[in-house]
């Protein structure tokens, strides 16, 4: 089983300012390449904290690590920074990485985006990198993307602007991670127009009992009621697919019955 985190970084997002859909959006991505989110931890653009989640999210076993936002040309765009120095390396500039921006900024410039072309030192910085990582291509923003492996640690670094963080996802990095996905994963959610969540959970328990593998879970609806999410991964569609029409079954045989 591979165990993913993400690391979102912005005082923006703490602040109640930007609403964070990054974390949200890649849940689901991972979640359809069989990788599983472990956890989800927000921190402010302070290096030392970015590093302190950095650190705690390689002891709690997370084999792919994904960090949105803090890759700008700003002076708080501090997430590479935080991520050398949770793992001990220098900052250096990437030669290739240097390109990319280049490549982008005249792009940008032919087409009236920006004023000029011109790589400075802001600019410049999107293109220093932890020593041994890769950047990968940004084809809607100006920061490239960045791959660290680290033993059998994956860690990708992404915008936080949401067009460029999923044109880099989708594009180069599910490329990427889609060995470290695990079985097939099937679901669905089954709706209660109301009901005694206290008086569902022995039949939750013994749904999982029945059906080994098969994950059942309660959600609040909006309104009265409550939605039933069962889920189950196994090596074939088809047999997530049979686990999941099995324990649906039974639910409802249960919930009728009682």
């Amino acid at each position: 089983m591979v165990w993913a985190g993400i690391l979102v970084v912005g005082n923006e997002i703490l602040d109640g300012v930007v609403l964070d859909t990054n974390s949200n959006w890649l849940a689901l991505r991972l979640k359809a390449l069989g990788i599983r989110l472990k956890e989800v931890m927000v921190v402010r653009d302070d290096v030392d904290e970015i590093a302190k989640a950095l650190r705690r999210m390689l002891e709690d076993d997370c084999k792919l690590v994904i960090t949105s936002g803090g890759l700008g040309p700003t002076y708080d765009d501090k997430t590479l920074e935080g991520v050398a120095k949770a793992l001990g390396l220098e900052l250096r500039l990437n030669e290739e990485a240097l390109r990319m921006v280049e490549r982008q900024y005249r792009m940008f410039y032919e087409r009236g985006v920006v004023s000029s072309p011109e790589i400075t030192e802001p600019r410049r910085k999107m293109a220093i990198l932890p020593e041994g990582a890769e950047p990968l291509e940004n084809r809607v923003g100006a920061a490239p993307g960045v791959l660290l492996r680290v033993g059998d640690t994956t860690i990708v670094s992404l915008p936080g602007v949401p067009g460029e963080l999923k044109w880099i996802f989708d594009n180069v990095v599910s490329k990427l991670v889609e060995d470290m996905g695990e079985g097939f994963l099937e679901e669905t959610i089954i709706e209660l127009p109301s009901a005694d969540e206290s008086a569902l959970a022995s039949h939750l328990e013994e749904v999982m009992r029945r059906v080994p593998g098969v994950y059942v879970k309660t959600m609040p609806k909006l309104e009265r009621g409550f939605r039933i999410w069962v889920s189950a991964r196994a090596p074939s569609r088809e047999e997530a697919c049979r686990m999941v029409e099995r324990a649906s079954k039974l639910l409802m045989e249960a919930i009728e019955s009682s």
